[in-house]
């Protein structure tokens, strides 16, 4: 009998055995917000190759449009319907951390040994104030502008604008509203897509760098929201632009109906859509006087989800996602920056556009990170709208976007 219960024992513990090492892998929700058909497809395939690496978990991405995504974190901050892993926008993160839609990562990350390798800039984005780290920077990047060589020489321009006084001269001979076409294109939606793009011709105008969002009334800020009120009202950039996002302005640069564009690093990878029906140059962004630029500093963190069903083995999807190997990849694939300084990007193309985007990130800027971004950006676009769609004086338009920022920054300053 007791033969029997040993058998019996060893069969079932065999059995056991047999199941775990056969177990189907634990399904895992990314969500994230890449919406350029390149972007879409390298998010994919890293996916399927992570998954076909190991058999503890089975990602899905899934994609979710950028405002849907924020609300959906809103959302579930109080319903707890979060995915396990979540992209999520770098000034945005802070506000998230608070709600507690992002798990606190810190100790499997330290323990990774590689959070030195990361620049200081877009890892702090994915912290609280007291340091804890919920997730890691994915990418970087920032904007510059894109020039329809062959227009702006039939404009009688051998060059790309210097300074503001030349782009607003360029902007003015380049456009043709009959045809449909403009001298300018850029995206000045009203969501934090619009506030990226809108941010360098806020904090600059003439003398540089200097304004911050906490000092909106100053008169650089004014004009700089003056010279793009006037390019909508002039008719030298479309009226759609306050409901373009940066994809549809990088289109209508790429059809023919825009001389120039702002445009982001990642587009570099995307210049085939051009598809040599024009030449084309990039040159840092024209906000001010010749010899100074601004720009504002993009990217995207991943995070760990508050009740993820795996968070280590979450960790470690995005220790291989934001290793020194797949940065590079990344980089290059879709024509982003590093945010490791020991991965080496070597760019097959565009080189001479890259360097441009490299320059200007002297001059770039960031958003936040603070746990309130997201009001203090409403407030950016809302009062930038006022005055491309209502025609409002952008000096009042500024001042009022300061009566709802200005508390916001004295209670708890921007870094």
């Amino acid at each position: 009998m007791k033969k029997i219960l040993a058998l019996i024992l060893m069969l079932a513990m065999c059995i056991s055995v047999f199941a775990a090492a056969h177990a189907e892998p634990v399904e895992v929700e990314l969500w994230h917000y890449f919406d350029s058909s390149n972007d879409k497809d390298m998010i994919n395939k890293w996916v399927e190759d992570y998954n076909a690496l190991q058999d503890k978990i089975h990602i899905t991405a899934t994609y979710v449009s950028r405002q849907e995504l924020m609300n959906q974190y809103a959302i579930g901050a109080i319903s707890g319907e979060l995915p396990d892993i979540g992209m999520v926008d770098s000034p945005d993160m802070a506000s998230f951390i608070s709600l507690g839609v992002f798990a606190d990562i810190t100790d499997q990350l330290n323990a990774w040994g590689e959070l030195d390798n990361f620049y200081p800039g877009p890892l702090s984005s994915c912290m609280d104030s007291e340091g804890k780290l919920y997730g890691l920077p994915q990418n970087t990047n920032c904007l510059a502008l894109g020039c329809n060589m062959d227009m702006l020489k039939a404009a009688g321009y051998d060059h790309m604008p210097k300074d503001l006084t030349e782009l607003k001269e360029m902007v003015a001979a380049t456009s043709d509203p009959d045809n449909g076409v403009y001298g300018m294109a850029m995206c000045c939606i009203g969501t934090e897509e619009g506030t990226f793009q809108l941010l360098p011709w806020l904090r600059s105008s003439v003398g540089g760098q200097g304004v911050n969002v906490d000092n909106l009334t100053a008169q650089s800020a004014v004009d700089g929201l003056t010279v793009l009120g006037d390019f909508i009202h002039n008719n030298y950039m479309s009226k759609e632009a306050v409901n373009w996002t940066q994809a549809d302005a990088w289109y209508a640069f790429c059809a023919g109906k825009a001389a120039m564009v702002e445009c982001g690093t990642w587009h570099l990878a995307m210049t085939g859509d051009i598809n040599g029906s024009f030449n084309y140059d990039f040159c840092l962004l024209p906000t001010g006087e010749e010899g100074t630029s601004t720009s504002t500093i993009g990217g995207e963190n991943f995070g760990i989800c508050t009740g993820c069903v795996d968070t280590d083995a979450c960790v470690e999807f995005l220790k291989w996602m934001c290793s020194k190997e797949k940065e590079a990849e990344w980089a290059v694939g879709a024509g982003k920056i590093p945010v490791r300084g020991d991965s080496e990007a070597v760019y097959s193309y565009e080189t001479k556009g890259f360097q441009v985007f490299v320059d200007e990130m002297n001059y770039a800027q960031a958003r936040g990170p603070h746990a309130e971004w997201p009001t203090i950006s409403e407030a950016i676009y809302t009062a930038c709208q006022s005055v491309f769609v209502d025609n409002a004086d952008p000096a009042a338009a500024l001042a009022k976007a300061m009566e709802t920022i200005a508390p916001i920054v004295a209670e708890n300053p921007l870094p």
